[in-house]
């Protein structure tokens, strides 16, 4: 018999050993390779928004007598990336990303995520409770802005207005007030400018909240931006006839002694 006849039984029982150790370290991966693929598990990412800034501490910890980071905002746009489990006595920590390198412990009530269950209803109450006019408004922009399908828009959209029509009483009288106490004259500018460039105006004009002035009143009156959308979009509701009847009114108060 030749001597590879002889040699072929033992050379194909070789080969199939190798096979077969091949496969199954393919089914089995290392240690290694199993921690490498679990440490790539990606995180997920839940926007959420501050709307109670007396909660809004950022804590290293999900516990109340934890160092605080720094304070949020009313209206920070944070990540939710996880929770704490809540124990019997202290309340639920939501794990949030606030920047890149951020990351915290904050109170669960102190956010709202859209897409939970009546989270709309509870800003709007919190809204309603602020005595704060300028929170009531911030808080009344995250109903219309990140709750654009919730049936409370309508109501956010003219508790806006009214705030603002609020603010422009009293903003006229604290710019009234600010011009008589530095008295003088008013350079080559005229009174209208002075108004319509008041510090007061700054913070409501990044709410997206304009005035115009009446200088024959010298007072502000709100331009009805949040009327006219209410109108708009939501023409057949009880809150879009009070809209009208405000928007009459700021235009009288615009045309008086023009």
């Amino acid at each position: 018999m030749p001597p590879f006849s002889r040699t072929a039984p033992s050379v194909l029982l070789i080969v199939v050993l190798l096979i077969l150790i091949d496969h199954q370290s393919a089914a089995q991966p290392t240690a290694k390779s199993a921690t490498k693929q679990a440490g790539t598990a990606r995180v997920t990412f839940q926007k959420a928004f501050v709307v109670d800034d007396r909660l809004s501490a950022l804590r290293r910890d999900p516990y109340p007598q934890s160092t605080i980071i720094h304070r949020l905002r009313l209206g920070r746009v944070v990540f939710v990336i996880g929770a704490a489990t809540r124990k019997s006595d202290q309340p639920k920590f939501w794990r949030i990303a606030v920047s890149r390198r951020t990351r915290g412990w904050i109170h669960e009530s102190a956010l709202a995520i859209p897409g939970h269950a009546g989270e709309d209803r509870r800003v709007i109450k919190l809204a309603e409770s602020k005595k704060d006019g300028f929170d009531r408004i911030a808080l009344c922009r995250i109903i219309i802005e990140r709750f654009g399908r919730s049936t409370l828009v309508p109501r956010a959209l003219l508790l806006l207005g009214e705030e603002a029509d609020r603010a422009a009483q009293t903003l006229s009288q604290h710019t009234r007030r600010r011009l008589g106490e530095a008295g003088g004259e008013l350079a080559n500018a005229s009174l209208r400018d002075y108004y319509m460039n008041d510090t007061g105006l700054d913070r409501y004009n990044k709410l997206g909240v304009l005035f115009d002035y009446n200088q024959s009143t010298s007072e502000y009156v709100y331009e009805g931006k949040a009327y006219r959308e209410l109108v708009k979009r939501f023409p057949d509701t009880k809150e879009a006839k009070l809209a009208r009847q405000h928007i009459e009114a700021d235009k009288q108060k615009m045309a008086r002694e023009q």
